[in-house]
């Protein structure tokens, strides 16, 4: 099982803070760190979210020079948001630069009021995500790129440099909906849903594979992942208040002890979810450190043991 650390995105936080917490889990043997992506922040979306959002590729390329094995992830890029072959070239520049460890999660997003601000059309963002996904693979691996869609068009072009990894970094589908899932089957090397129980995971599977036989996909290279806030406590805690589903915001928080963690943890592995994408419900940044530390020391080596 892979371990990922999400950025905090309810604290505001100065960049080099986050830079700190990548080299902090790197150090601690944290595979991958992830950044989340809003441009702007509709003022009925604050409290759910910080008002501070770094650009997601220029914080990764901070993060990229100051470490040195630990993978970088999107969870996600709203891809409607952006031209896609800019994505595309950023992209590929960020693996070239941080030597292959690219993972390129994304998804259409759902906040209308940030669409209506960036004059981006929120109707028809799925099918605008499929359509800038391939275009983006176009350019990746082909190297006379030629591409003819309802929303993007090129040919007679260059486009270099190609990302290290080969054919292009992975790249993960967010959501847990049918589209999300058939999007996954077709387009994605990987699926990573976000605040979703392992039952739910399980019903998710069973779609995606069911899909992935209807069309003939191989899903042999194909990654489980999953995004879940975590929320450490200690026994009084729980003895309290219970752990792990909630009916509110979060649908489903990971919460509990090291060790009830930890056994949720493995209810996903045995489901085959390989990649589990950590977002600590903290309040400030000790405590995002101190979750870290906690992950790394008690709860990874009692499932990877």
């Amino acid at each position: 099982m892979k371990f990922g650390i999400c950025l905090p995105i309810r604290l505001s936080l100065e960049a080099k803070d986050n830079v700190e917490i990548a080299k902090a889990a790197e150090n601690l043997g944290i595979d991958s760190i992830w950044v989340s992506d809003h441009v702007v922040m509709p003022e009925k979306h604050l409290g759910s979210f910080s008002e501070v959002f770094y650009d997601p590729l220029m914080l990764l390329s901070y993060i990229a020079a100051e470490t040195s094995t630990i993978e970088l992830g999107t969870s996600v890029i709203i891809l409607p948001y952006r031209n896609p072959v800019v994505v595309a070239k950023m992209i590929a520049t960020l693996d070239v630069l941080s030597e292959g460890r690219v993972i390129f999660g994304v998804g259409p997003g759902w906040m209308k009021e940030e669409y209506a601000a960036l004059s981006v059309p929120y109707d028809k963002r799925g099918a605008r995500t499929n359509e800038y996904i391939r275009a983006i693979k176009e350019l990746w691996v082909n190297d006379a790129p030629s591409f003819e869609g309802e929303f993007c068009n090129f040919s007679d072009i260059k486009f270099y440099p190609k990302p290290l990894q080969k054919p292009h970094p992975q790249i993960f589908i967010a959501g847990a909906s049918d589209y999300a899932i058939k999007r996954a089957v077709e387009l994605g090397d990987g699926w990573q849903p976000t605040w979703v129980s392992p039952e739910d995971v399980k019903d998710g599977i069973c779609k995606l594979e069911t899909m992935a036989g209807e069309i003939g996909r191989d899903l042999s290279n194909f990654t489980y992942s999953v995004r879940n806030r975590l929320h450490i406590v200690d026994d009084n805690y729980v003895a309290n208040n219970g752990n792990g589903s909630q009916s509110d915001d979060p649908p489903f928080l990971l919460r509990g002890t090291p060790s009830d963690i930890a056994e949720c943890i493995k209810d996903y592995e045995d489901l085959g979810v390989s990649h589990i994408v950590l977002d600590p419900a903290v309040e400030n940044l000790d405590d995002v450190f101190s979750t870290i530390e906690i992950v790394s020391k008690e709860i990874i080596p009692e499932i990877n043991s």
